[in-house]
């Protein structure tokens, strides 16, 4: 990709994601904290939502243009992709954010999340140490037979949503500058931009980015496209400019905690190694490219967050006396 269109259209299209998904609160942390505690799956929805939205764009152009938009099969087993999910979700369950949320928590200058950035380079860089070069475990390519039917499926869901919107009229902005943006909002915009990253990077989440230039320098991989590299900052800035835009930019006065979302985040980058890549990678990318096992992987990484949210649930109760006491909530 030239420089031109990567300005032109790339660019912009990341930072609407960095955008809404700040605007949106989405982490998967939260989400089964919602479920755990209130009996409600709303954020699971907008997850759902957003991965049929992605499959809009996917499936096609693994259906038509498979030599293109296929990677080849991956040579690791799927014990490995299970393992790193839940490695995953423990530590995002540690660090009480996952992949998305870090950064979105950064943007509103936490900077306790230096710590669990940190974390996940070092975890993944540890993992590819110790690992044999061929260690991704999840294959790319989707089966043919999925694709008809998954097509056809997606399409009539498509239009039906986009009835049930129309009938709405759920505003895409927001009622005001500081305002969350909807569930079926959020799932229109980060869906269809997830899809169309796709057909155009490929492994764009900065979670897979991270481990393919950690790859690079420790096994002598090809490095990341400077592209694929500069959309991290790029994301980043959409976050930025959400949190200027709702006033949630402000220096945190809380130290406590680094050493946790150091933990953390040191779990998820072995996790990220083993997938490869984080929940981000495999909402916005690898399920709606139907890459088998990889929605087994993401109920793995959901089980490692049960885990870990319930373990320091049942750790905070045991050493707090005082009625009400339970930590700080999910951000």
């Amino acid at each position: 990709m030239d420089v031109g269109s990567w300005i032109l259209w790339t660019a912009p299209l990341v930072a609407l994601l960095g955008y809404t998904s700040h605007r949106a609160s989405l982490c998967t942390v939260a989400a089964v904290a919602e479920a755990l505690e209130a009996r409600r799956l709303n954020r699971f929805g907008v997850f759902a939502r957003a991965v049929l939205w992605a499959m809009l764009l996917t499936v096609p152009a693994l259906l038509f243009y498979p030599e293109k938009f296929a990677a080849a099969a991956a040579t690791g087993p799927l014990s490995l992709a299970l393992l790193g999910g839940f490695l995953f979700g423990l530590g995002a369950a540690i660090n009480r954010g996952c992949a998305f949320s870090t950064l979105q928590r950064l943007a509103d200058a936490d900077w306790r999340m230096l710590a669990t950035l940190s974390g996940f380079l070092a975890g993944d860089v540890l993992w590819q140490l110790w690992s044999p070069p061929a260690n991704a475990s999840l294959p790319a390519a989707a089966p043919a037979t999925w694709l008809w039917p998954a097509l056809i499926g997606v399409t009539v869901w498509a239009l039906w949503e986009l009835a049930r919107l129309w009938r709405g009229r759920e505003s895409l902005r927001g009622e005001r500058a500081g305002q969350a943006y909807s569930p079926a909002a959020t799932a229109l915009l980060l869906g269809l931009g997830a899809g169309a990253l796709y057909l155009g990077f490929g492994p764009w989440t900065y979670t897979a980015s991270l481990h393919g230039f950690s790859g690079a320098l420790i096994q002598d991989l090809p490095f990341p496209p400077v592209a694929q590299l500069a959309l991290v900052p790029v994301l980043f800035g959409g976050m930025l400019y959400s949190a200027w835009q709702r006033g949630t930019w402000r220096r945190r006065k809380s130290s406590r905690g680094w050493g946790l979302s150091l933990v953390g985040g040191t779990l998820m980058g072995i996790g990220g190694a083993l997938i490869p890549g984080g929940n981000d990678t495999l909402l916005l990318r690898l399920i709606p490219a139907l890459t088998p096992n990889s929605l087994y992987t993401y109920l793995m990484l959901i089980l490692g967050v049960a885990s870990g949210w319930l373990l320091q649930r049942r750790l905070r109760r045991a050493h707090c006396e005082a009625p009400g006491c339970g930590g700080a909530p999910v951000s």
